[in-house]
C-alpha cells in the first residue's frame, strides 16, 4: 500500500500526495481501489494526473467526491457528462443497487476503458454509456485529441478546424431525457474541459421546470476562452432559470433550484 494512502485527515492526504507525486515514477494502474465507491476497483492511466490522485489517495477532487458520495445515499439518477475513466459513474452507482447512471464521454480514446471500469465492477445493468458530446444543440462537432496523449481528460470540443481532432456527434440533455422517458435528473455532473456552459444551454427546458435538483459545474477559462465562452455565461444563464449559483473555488460551481 502507497504510504500516501494511511493519512489522515484526507485534506492533508490530497496536500502531501501532491508534493509526493513526481517521486513515484511508476504506479499500479490496476483494480485500484476508491475511497468513496463501495468495492469499486478501478483501471487507470498511469500518466494522467487526476488518474495518478486516485491511485495514491483513493480519491480525486476531495470535496466533490464527498458531495457524489453522500448525494448517491439519498439515491436516484446521476448524468456523468464528461465521465472519463467511470470515477463518479462509480461511486454512485456503487452506493445503492437502484441507482441509475447516465455516462456521456465523448473522447473516442476514454469509451472503452469506461466501459471496463463500469463493467468490471457489475454495474452494467445500472450505468448506461454514451458515446457522445453534450452541447447546446443536436449535431455534429469537432472534439481535440491534441492534448490526449498522456492525460486522459484534457480533449473537449473545438472550434479550430486546424487542430488533431475528430467528428463527434452532439446531443443536448433536453433531447436525450424526452427521447428515453427520464423524467428528472438527482445531480447532473459537468467536466468537459470548456463547454460546461454549452451544455447547460442544452438543458433549457429541464431547469426551466426545475427538474434537475443538483448541479455540479466547471470553469476552464483558457478553454472557454477558445470556444468564445465568456466565465459569467453560465452562473446568468442558471439565475435565469431561477438556479442558485455558488461558487465552491476558483473553477468549480454548485447550482441548484431558487
Amino acid at each position: 500500500m502507497l504510504i500516501t494512502r494511511v493519512i489522515y485527515p484526507l485534506s492533508l492526504r490530497d496536500r502531501v500526495s501532491y508534493k509526493l507525486n513526481r517521486f513515484y515514477k511508476h504506479l499500479n494502474t490496476k483494480d485500484v481501489t476508491t475511497l468513496f465507491g463501495k468495492n469499486v476497483k478501478m483501471d487507470l492511466l498511469e500518466t494522467d494526473f487526476g488518474h495518478r490522485r486516485i491511485i495514491m489517495n483513493g480519491f480525486y477532487e476531495l470535496g466533490l467526491s464527498r458531495e457524489i458520495h453522500e448525494l448517491a445515499q439519498q439515491g436516484g439518477v446521476l448524468f456523468d457528462v464528461g465521465a472519463n475513466y467511470g470515477y463518479y459513474s462509480c461511486i454512485w452507482a456503487s452506493a445503492n443497487s437502484e441507482n441509475k447512471v447516465h455516462a456521456f464521454e465523448a473522447s473516442p480514446k476514454n469509451v472503452d476503458p469506461l466501459t471496463n471500469n463500469i463493467s468490471k465492477n457489475d454495474l452494467s445493468p445500472q450505468v448506461v454509456i454514451n458515446q457522445l458530446a453534450m452541447g447546446k444543440e443536436k449535431g455534429k462537432l469537432r472534439f481535440n485529441l491534441a492534448l490526449e496523449k498522456n492525460q486522459s481528460g484534457w480533449g473537449g470540443l473545438t472550434i479550430d478546424e486546424n487542430t488533431e481532432s475528430v467528428e463527434v456527434d452532439v446531443n443536448t440533455l433536453d433531447n436525450y431525457t424526452a427521447d428515453n422517458g427520464i423524467e428528472r435528473i438527482d445531480v447532473l455532473k459537468i467536466d468537459t474541459e470548456g463547454a460546461d456552459t454549452w451544455v447547460l444551454y442544452g438543458a433549457e427546458r429541464l431547469l426551466k421546470e426545475k427538474r434537475i435538483k443538483h448541479i455540479h459545474f466547471e470553469v476552464n477559462l483558457p478553454r472557454m476562452k477558445l470556444l468564445k465562452i465568456s466565465p459569467d455565461d453560465a452562473p446568468k444563464f442558471l439565475e435565469s432559470v431561477d438556479y442558485k449559483v455558488k461558487k465552491i473555488s476558483e473553477s468549480d460551481f454548485y447550482a441548484y433550484p431558487g
